[in-house]
């Protein structure tokens, strides 16, 4: 059974400095890419595939650098704007990667709520409802 004290001294897998850096790695990466990426002229607006891959990026980090179930289903959250985002200029260019991305998009929520009911089952020894119907007042 976990306590209190088990629950306040959970330490990032990723010291807070570290992860900052991965961050800023990522947004050079990306602003790399870019400039070395052959895409469709005028599909994205100046500086939003460099903001949708950081964006990715710095979900991934959360998701991969942090321990807390709050902290990791924030950093699929993060993640999946970055999909977004990277599929909103996809829309004029067609339909099917239009529906790609919002496959990816269930599949994400999917997977965010798989992570918190594996958490929870985790934290209680039973999440069996009906054992509600002997509380009493």
């Amino acid at each position: 059974r976990k306590g209190l004290h088990a629950a306040t001294s959970l330490k990032p897998r990723l010291h807070r400095g570290l992860g900052i850096l991965a961050g800023m790695a990522g947004l050079v990466f990306s602003l790399w890419l870019e400039a070395r990426l052959l895409i469709l002229p005028d599909l994205f607006p100046p500086l939003l595939l460099p903001t949708a891959l950081t964006t990715l990026f710095c979900g991934l980090i959360l998701v991969v650098g942090r321990t807390t179930a709050l902290s990791q289903v924030i950093g699929y959250l993060v993640a999946e704007n970055g999909i977004f985002l990277l599929g909103v200029p996809l829309m004029t260019a067609g339909a099917v990667w239009f529906e790609l991305a919002l496959l990816l998009d269930v599949f994400v929520a999917v997977f965010v709520m798989g992570i918190a009911i594996h958490h929870i089952g985790e934290t209680f020894e039973s999440i069996d409802v009906g054992r509600f119907r002997s509380l009493r007042d």
